[in-house]
């Protein structure tokens, strides 16, 4: 059963991934997303959700989804019953939900804007269905205010509840089929070395030139400055971007995929889109070697 869904989730995704049509929408909306937050990093970040350790988008998702479901119960428990009060909690519940949409909906094209190929495509075809369905509960929300033929605004978010329904499942896969909006160096962490492994010759390793090195297979990023040498991952925590390849920013190092800024002292966040920070390694050089190991809760001296 779960080798059936997910054949058929990457089937959709497939599927979605052929419609030339949605570039032509995806391209003029991405780069308006990102004019209107070119100059707004506080809000970019704010909307990613770096400041919370976490994507915000997914969190927020939950209010429609839920307020939604309440809303269903409630209009069947009513249809059921009855009990005219049950009218009331089912439109409060929908007009919450359509709160949390638009909320959801922002953060939401402010992830999507730092996406590419696939997974843009399936992104955005996965906001299309949410706006259809946002629609649905608020002519549905107006009808009920108004009073006007109960009957066909519950019906109209029956149908939004199911069109809601298959943007989640699109949603899903973003997550566990594309992985969007995961740590792409979390797997990565079990083989980091605990012991120290020569990774470069010291005479190799350039000032303020970010350098990509082999740690036992796990890609990291040396950086020295005045002699000083520090190692985080080499791959970006946003979308897996070479780190090496990218521009040092101040002390952050910024990926040139999407230009997430992470800290080259302790791996922080400095700026999204990524909200998960770079983990460090030790260093230390010995017989003119560039060791590193998986950071210790004090990282020891340099020596030579």
């Amino acid at each position: 059963m779960l080798g059936t869904m997910s054949t058929l989730s990457q089937t959709i995704a497939n599927v979605i991934a052929e419609q030339d049509w949605i570039d032509a929408i995806g391209d003029p909306l991405q780069e308006t997303i990102r004019d209107l937050l070119r100059d707004a990093r506080d809000m970019k970040n704010a909307l990613h959700g770096t400041w919370l350790g976490h994507p915000l988008h997914p969190v927020l998702t939950d209010i429609p989804v839920g307020a939604w479901t309440v809303a269903l119960v409630l209009d069947a428990l009513e249809s059921m019953t009855g009990r005219e009060e049950l009218e009331a909690g089912a439109d409060a519940a929908i007009g919450l939900g359509i709160l949390g949409a638009l909320g959801a909906a922002a953060t939401g094209l402010t992830d999507w804007s730092e996406t590419d190929g696939r997974s843009r495509k399936v992104g955005l075809t996965h906001g299309l269905l949410n706006i259809a369905a946002t629609s649905l509960y608020a002519t549905s929300w107006i009808l009920r205010k108004r009073n006007n033929d109960r009957a066909n605004a519950v019906a109209l978010s029956m149908i939004g509840y199911a069109i809601a329904g298959a943007s989640a499942y699109l949603g899903g896969h973003l997550v566990f089929g594309e992985q969007v909006g995961v740590d792409h160096t979390a797997t990565a962490n079990a083989d980091e070395p605990r012991q120290f492994v020569a990774v470069l010759p010291e005479r190799d390793l350039r000032e303020n030139t970010p350098t990509r090195v082999d740690a036992k297979g796990i890609p990291v990023l040396l950086f020295k400055r005045n002699g000083r040498i520090v190692a985080i991952t080499e791959t970006c925590p946003h979308l897996g971007g070479p780190l090496s390849e990218g521009k040092v920013v101040g002390n952050a190092i910024q990926c040139p995929w999407h230009q997430s800024e992470l800290s080259l002292e302790d791996g922080s966040v400095v700026n999204g889109p990524t909200t998960y920070p770079a983990r460090c390694f030790d260093v230390r050089v010995r017989t003119g070697n560039i060791e590193v190991r998986s950071a210790t809760r004090e990282a020891p001296a340099q020596k030579k």
